[in-house]
């Protein structure tokens, strides 16, 4: 339980007639001794133990982000070491020098405001006034705020003061950026960190505070105030002041979610879900309830980044709690959308959103701004940089392991299937060589023949190797049609070791699947063929630009060579290309360039390229 004790002397006096100044609830409740000070419990007990050792030091550095007790605890130490009899909570309060250091007359503590007195004649005017002694307590003590406001002359003024002021003089610097401060001050001084409030702590102090003034608010809704004021007990406490200003002293969540005009936690993890799975109609329709219903864009930005924040400690950490200050439902909930999220997708949207937040704050139509990026999120596909390349192949990755069939990027595509029977197509014999098959072409020799020396009719009908239960030279009715005269890249041009890629595509794909299964995701929908300079070119359909780009990668391009001679004991190039692009490029169509090899002879034609 928390005891509580509120600064005296708060209420303005005020004449017959005229009614009081309202005094703000974080100065009705700022910390008057040691015990009410939360979450600096390593600072509060150095300074006790100093206090009753005796040993002050004669200069301090309170540093810290703003709210979090520097200057309240500038004020508990001056007057406890100028107390007549302190205790273990500090000041007394009932002394003399309490009585009288507690009121704003006071001359043996000073507050000075270095941002609006950061020159050198302040600092020379305060160097002619600490010569005089206190005038009740035994120090004197100087408390300047905002330090690093000082400028660098009014510094150097201050160095020789503050490395030896006298016996009875104490500084306590306070200041929110340390690191504007020059070396040479910072090493004068005793300095202190103070650390952002935990949420747990902000929460249970603002319960307390409620309690005595008897209001009535859900703890859900201090939870969400105590991460709206991120560690500082003065914000959160100004949020639950403009509360009470609404709600009176009974306060919902919702009231407190509609004066930050943000969205709750259950909003936030459906927003997340959308992005992570790349849902664009459901996070577009989020963002137009948040503008239908008055909620500020920037405010729903921040929560959202937030909570991706949150998913990618979750998704990378081994003990998120320890670097998370949430309350344990939400960190299960974080766990479980953790586990369907992906990595690329978790950091380039915290990496969009994070550089979109300056912009909106900027931007005149920050919906746009927001739906933007919500797309860019939602379709990788959409952008061309390395992130959304990483996303997209991850979401490739993934659809495969769970068995999910890839969408299809354009019309014309039909699959392997097609891309067999292109195949078979395109290198079915012709009908004079069925009709004649012991008859070779003109001027050469069967290649059984040309391999053994020997006669080729012999060989001419024996079984080809069969592929999927067929024999690739049978016909409809079951029955051979004869020898199948060799064209370029057929088997019959090489050893009889060697196989056509195109022929042997299916077997070639078995393989990859076997070893690379992303990798065979992305070739499902090409279209093999053999050029005539032994390369291995893969068609694939419109909009496969991505498609490409991975294929052709120095790795995947060398190993998918290597699968193709450890198929076929053939070498051969490996080149990608677009349907419509093929179409664009080629000079002689490949049907040409094939009958004329089976009219005059694999020899005698050569295929020039007219633009060389």
């Amino acid at each position: 339980m928390i005891e509580l004790s509120c600064v005296e002397n708060q209420q303005i006096p005020w004449k017959a007639g005229v009614t009081p100044m309202y005094t703000a609830l974080y100065r009705q409740w700022r910390p008057d001794t040691f015990r009410d000070v939360v979450g600096q419990d390593t600072i509060i007990q150095t300074l006790k133990n100093q206090l009753f050792s005796g040993h002050v030091a004669h200069a301090y550095l309170f540093c810290g982000s703003r709210g979090t007790g520097k200057t309240s605890t500038a004020k508990i130490f001056s007057r406890a070491i100028n107390c007549m009899s302190p205790t273990e909570d500090g000041p007394c309060g009932k002394c003399e020098a309490c009585v009288n250091l507690s009121s704003e007359n006071n001359m043996d503590i000073v507050e000075i405001d270095a941002a609006s007195n950061n020159g050198v004649d302040e600092i020379r005017d305060l160097r002619d006034k600490i010569r005089f002694p206190p005038t009740i307590g035994k120090y004197k003590v100087y408390i300047i705020d905002e330090v690093h406001m000082l400028s660098m002359g009014a510094f150097n003024a201050l160095l020789k003061t503050l490395e030896e002021p006298p016996a009875h003089v104490v500084f306590i610097l306070a200041t929110t950026e340390p690191h504007k401060l020059p070396a040479t001050v910072l090493s004068r001084c005793q300095r202190f960190d103070f650390k952002r409030i935990p949420g747990g702590v902000m929460v249970e102090r603002m319960k307390a505070i409620c309690s005595k003034m008897k209001v009535t608010v859900e703890e859900s809704g201090l939870s969400v105030i105590a991460r709206w004021a991120e560690g500082g007990m003065r914000d959160a406490l100004s949020l639950l002041d403009q509360c009470m200003g609404l709600c009176g002293d009974r306060i919902t969540k919702d009231d407190i979610l509609n004066v930050l005009g943000t969205a709750d936690q259950s909003f936030l993890f459906q927003a997340a879900d959308d992005i992570l799975s790349g849902d664009v109609q459901g996070i577009l329709s989020r963002i137009d309830w948040l503008v239908g219903d008055g909620k500020d864009l920037n405010a729903f930005l921040r929560e959202l980044l937030q909570q991706l924040r949150d998913l990618l400690i979750v998704k990378f950490c081994k003990d998120p709690d320890k670097l998370l200050d949430v309350e344990d439902s939400t960190l299960e909930r974080l766990k479980e959308q953790a586990k369907k999220a992906g990595e690329a997708r978790l950091i380039r949207s915290v990496d969009l959103l994070s550089s979109l937040e300056s912009e909106l704050r900027r931007s005149t139509q920050p919906r746009i701004l927001l739906e933007l990026a919500a797309v860019k999120l939602c379709r990788p596909q959409e952008e061309d940089s390395l992130a959304a390349l990483t996303d997209r192949i991850e979401v490739l990755e993934k659809q495969v392991r769970e068995g999910i069939p890839g969408q299809a990027p354009g019309p014309e595509e039909s699959g392997l299937p097609d891309a067999i029977s292109s195949a078979a197509e395109t290198h079915h014999p012709v009908k004079e060589s069925e009709e004649n098959p012991e008859e070779p072409e003109s001027g050469r020799k069967p290649a059984a023949e040309e391999k053994t020396g020997e006669q080729g009719p012999s060989n001419a009908d024996s079984p080809a190797p069969k592929r999927n239960g067929k024999n690739p030279e049978e016909s409809n009715n079951g029955k051979p049609n004869g020898k199948v005269h060799s064209q370029e890249g057929e088997p019959g041009s090489g050893s009889d070791a060697e196989k056509d890629p195109v022929w042997a595509w299916p077997e070639i794909l078995a393989n990859i699947k076997g070893e690379r299964m992303a990798i065979y995701t992305l070739l499902k929908e090409a279209k093999p063929r053999m050029d005539s300079k032994n390369v291995l070119v893969l068609q694939f359909p419109p909009t496969s630009g991505f498609f490409i780009a991975a294929i052709e990668k120095e790795e995947n391009r060398t190993f998918l060579e290597e699968q193709v001679q450890k198929v076929t004991g053939r070498r051969v190039r490996l080149r990608c290309q677009m349907k419509e692009d093929a179409e664009k490029q080629t000079g002689v169509s490949d049907d040409i360039v094939q009958k004329a090899v089976r009219v005059f002879g694999k020899d005698l034609v050569k295929v020039v390229d007219e633009k060389k």
